[in-house]
């Protein structure tokens, strides 16, 4: 019988509120012993004073049980509300161990609703993801794989090997079967090719999902790029200044457009200089562009200078968008370097606030175009998955050559069920302590 955790589920510190978390097979001696409360009702809630060990009452709290046919980890549970003062969560949760409680890994929870089979390790996954999204894109989608929409994927991608595995059993006994046979097998092998392929092109998402798109502000010194990013901001973050060399560090804040987090870095002036700070952080600024998933390049219209060589030829590889500033004075004529031409320009007065909307539309645009990021998206997988389902595709694609070139089906049939048995990693069918502990390693504790 597996040992009774606890842990503290809100953060630890002066709060109004915090809830410690308990599961396991002393949940309901804990509530008898603590709350004087027999049988509790599953899912109700009573009001209670907690009585410690030593018969002390330590605080009153709301209290919270759940029976372990609809608990989240399977087990029995418990969920105390009390004040969030350090010195009561510290008391009750010292008083819970000496009870026969032990403080919970990090993950512990979730795990035990795994092994208890309450969700798959998709689903697990999925918990982490929620917890971390930074935005609401990411949110919706690990909220979508938390309700089983990967896990389904899984099942369907599955169901498609199995009975592939069974049409070449079936191969295999019925040798004097013709060409039509053999060509409705090879179909069905590259239909699965074809959607594993999508599957895995999901992945590419996931940095930006989770991790917002990287936008580096660039241009030449009074160009208007910090004055950009107050705009976008809408405050007044970075220093404005006439004086040329006032940006000499990036500086990086988040906002949100549709839905995308987005990293704005207003970058270092782009010229040449003598001052060894200012060189400093125009070598940053040239890192911030190789790293950056978008490139605002930033001109003064009214006063244009000429980028140097080896920026542009740094700029003309990435994905960019051409910032004409200051359009609410006199406007002269300016062509932006022949190899930047073919990037789309905005006209924007930073000052004013002219053409931000427009600019942010066109961040999005250059998202979800060039960026290659869908409308809609229902599954994004991790490094582990991807790993997985790239093993399954190379045992996919053996298991067509071997068809193809009339090897030997027994050959192929093998390659088909090692590929399932493969498949199996994702939901967690087959696992192993290493990869549970790294996967739940990375929860907070009391989740």
């Amino acid at each position: 019988m597996p040992d009774t955790i606890v842990a503290l589920a809100t953060p630890f510190g002066i709060s109004a509120i915090a809830k410690i978390r308990v599961s396991g097979s002393l949940t309901q001696t804990l509530i008898k012993k603590h709350f004087n409360k027999e049988n509790p009702l599953s899912h109700f809630a009573f009001l209670s004073n907690y009585i410690s060990d030593s018969g002390k009452i330590i605080d009153q709290v709301m209290v919270l049980f759940f029976n372990h046919k609809r608990s989240y980890t399977g087990e029995d549970a418990l969920e105390i509300d009390c004040h969030g003062n350090p010195l009561i969560i510290r008391s009750i949760l010292g008083d819970l161990q000496i009870s026969g409680c032990r403080m919970a890994e990090p993950g512990e929870f979730t795990k035990r609703a795994y092994l208890n089979h309450k969700i798959d390790l998709c689903q697990a996954e999925a918990v982490l993801d929620v917890i971390h999204a930074t935005n609401e894109s990411a949110l919706e989608i690990s909220q979508k794989q938390l309700q089983g929409t990967l896990s389904e994927k899984i099942i369907h991608f599955n169901d498609l090997l199995l009975s592939l595995l069974a049409e070449i059993e079936a191969r295999i006994d019925f040798v004097d079967e013709g060409l039509e046979f053999d060509e409705k097998i090879l179909a069905k092998l590259d239909d699965g090719l074809k959607e594993i392929e999508t599957i895995m092109g999901s992945h590419r998402f996931r940095k930006i999902l989770l991790n917002g798109v990287s936008v580096a502000i660039v241009g030449h010194p009074n160009a208007g790029k910090s004055s950009l990013l107050n705009a976008l901001l809408n405050e007044e973050r970075a220093l404005v200044s006439d004086t040329p060399g006032t940006t000499r560090d990036f500086i990086s804040e988040n906002i949100i457009i549709e839905k995308f987090l987005i990293k704005i870095i207003d970058t270092a002036g782009l010229r040449a200089t003598s001052d060894p700070v200012e060189v400093l952080g125009i070598a940053k600024t040239i890192d911030n562009i190789r790293l950056a998933d978008l490139c605002l390049i930033v001109i003064d219209q009214n006063n244009p200078l000429p980028l140097e060589s080896a920026v542009i030829e740094e700029l003309s590889s990435k994905q960019c968008i051409l910032v004409s500033n200051k359009i609410d004075l006199q406007k002269k004529i300016f062509y932006f370097p022949k190899e930047l031409r073919h990037f789309p320009t905005v006209s924007i007065s930073a000052k004013q606030n002219i053409g931000i909307d427009v600019l942010k539309s066109t961040i999005v645009q250059k998202i979800r175009k060039d960026l290659s990021l869908p409308q809609d998206i229902a599954i994004v997988i991790n490094e582990r998955h991807r790993e997985i389902f790239q093993n399954v595709r190379e045992l996919m694609v053996s298991a067509k050559n071997i068809f193809q070139n009339q090897q030997s089906y027994e050959l192929c049939a093998s390659d088909l069920r090692f590929a399932l048995e493969t498949l199996g990693y994702i939901t967690g069918q087959y696992n192993t302590e290493d990869m549970l502990g790294k996967i739940f390693s990375q929860f907070c504790i009391g989740k």
